[in-house]
């Protein structure tokens, strides 16, 4: 158990570290590169991301599985993996650029493109992640991952102090990328036995790959649906208009990292009272659901105050429209909050089937939305077609499904979750 307990720190520690560096490296990237590039950016990123799903296929967490089962065939593992990594980066890549030649065929994105999707190229090296995850070692992968990311880091802000050319700035992100799988590798190779070498066994990549495909569409449908509206509105409305959208939903996207350790810590938990038929197992999905319930509700709601002066001051006057987006943008994390919390009951009650649908249903409503809405209020249209997407996934969705439906109940119960804790707490009490 302490083991775990220090497993999860260290991933903690990594996602906040990259989190607040990252944001506040962000604003002089945002400033620097102004609206249209910043736009340029993440409209090329957005694609490599949604075709980047295929480069493991969704064999993550397949991949951990095996090698604490099968620790003895783990250089046949190792060795299948780097495989699959590798023929699905160039199949990801070519994706991509079909896409934007597709979408995009008279743009100037092609530079950009060529310097973002170099990483994926090396991911196949870092494969060995997974086998430190499955070791509870990833204290080593934080470590090699966070001195890459603060060097590259420092660069890019000594790049943009000095006033470079985009070329150099955005080339510092195919040289994070490279760096961080190459050392990952080597660090692995150097008390390890090479696996590059080992001879791929034709049916231990077949196996992961049928095992992995349901993941693979289940995240497929996840990336599609949260960057679908991106994407949309690069191609209707223009690099300039995604870059003050974009700015507006990273700030709003930011503290996703909050359910997500959450139901991490809940989920041992609520799977042993699940095996124990315990009376507690609801009151604790109650109290996970109850939590991230109002955190995203307060956080959301101070946002609506301090939006304004957050962006003009980060960004100048020329993002202010950007805090508009940010205060729409922000009520989707009620339902981002329930989602994750949920995530847990799809799990230990066996419904992983619905996790899909779920977000096929999602992704329509969004996509629908965004092709009426866009040509008519923008980026405006946007925000709030993502707010009412999220809550066809996350909520409407339930009431639709017999087995969901217990999981609706506890989503409702947890608006009021505070005035049942205090009647319990009363009850105990008298108890007592």
């Amino acid at each position: 158990m302490k083991l775990i307990l220090i497993n999860s720190l260290w991933m903690f520690a990594d996602k906040l570290l990259k989190l607040c560096v990252g944001i506040f490296v962000s604003v002089f990237i945002v400033r620097y590169l102004g609206p249209e590039w910043f736009g340029k950016y993440n409209y090329v990123n957005a694609l490599l991301v949604l075709s980047g799903t295929l480069i493991s296929f969704g064999s993550e967490g397949i991949l951990v599985k095996m090698f604490v089962s099968e620790e003895s065939d783990h250089l046949e593992i190792l060795s299948a993996s780097f495989w699959i990594h590798l023929i699905f980066s160039f199949q990801s890549l070519l994706l991509s650029f079909i896409i934007i030649w597709f979408l995009r065929p008279e743009d100037d994105l092609y530079f950009l493109f060529g310097f973002l999707c170099i990483p994926s190229l090396f991911k196949c090296f870092s494969v060995v992640r997974y086998v430190y995850e499955s070791k509870l070692e990833v204290k080593y992968i934080v470590w090699i991952e966070n001195i890459v990311f603060l060097v590259v880091s420092a660069i890019r802000i000594f790049i943009i102090v000095n006033k470079y050319s985009f070329s150099a700035l955005f080339a510092t992100f195919a040289v994070e990328g490279i760096l961080t799988s190459l050392s990952i590798y080597f660090f692995y190779v150097k008390k390890h036995v090479n696996f590059i070498f080992q001879p791929p066994n034709l049916n231990r990549i077949s196996k992961i790959l049928f095992d992995s495909f349901p993941l693979l569409m289940a995240g497929l449908a996840i990336i599609v649906y949260m960057k679908i509206d991106q994407i949309m509105i690069g191609s209707m409305l223009g690099d300039s208009a995604l870059g003050f959208y974009s700015v507006g939903v990273r700030w709003s996207e930011f503290w996703y990292f909050i359910p997500i350790g959450l139901a991490s810590s809940f989920f041992p938990n609520l799977i042993k009272l699940k095996n124990e038929l315990s009376l507690e197992y609801e009151k604790r999905f109650l109290l996970l659901h109850g939590m991230v319930f109002w955190i995203a509700f307060i956080g959301a709601f101070a946002i609506q105050f301090v939006a304004d002066p957050l962006i003009i001051f980060l960004y100048g006057d020329l993002f202010h429209s950007s805090s508009a987006i940010l205060k729409i943008h922000i009520w989707s994390g009620v339902f981002v909050f329930w989602g994750v919390a949920g995530g847990n009951y799809f799990l230990i009650e066996n419904l992983q089937k619905y996790t899909v649908w779920k977000s096929i249903c999602g992704l329509v409503v969004n996509v629908i939305l965004n092709y009426l809405w866009i040509p008519t209020y923008g980026i405006m249209g946007a925000a709030i077609a993502t707010l009412i997407s999220q809550f066809c996934a996350s909520t409407l969705f339930l009431a639709f499904v017999r087995d969901l439906r217990p999981l609706l109940k506890i989503q409702l119960l947890s608006l009021v979750f505070w005035k049942i804790s205090i009647r319990d707490f009363s009850e105990n009490l008298i108890k007592r």
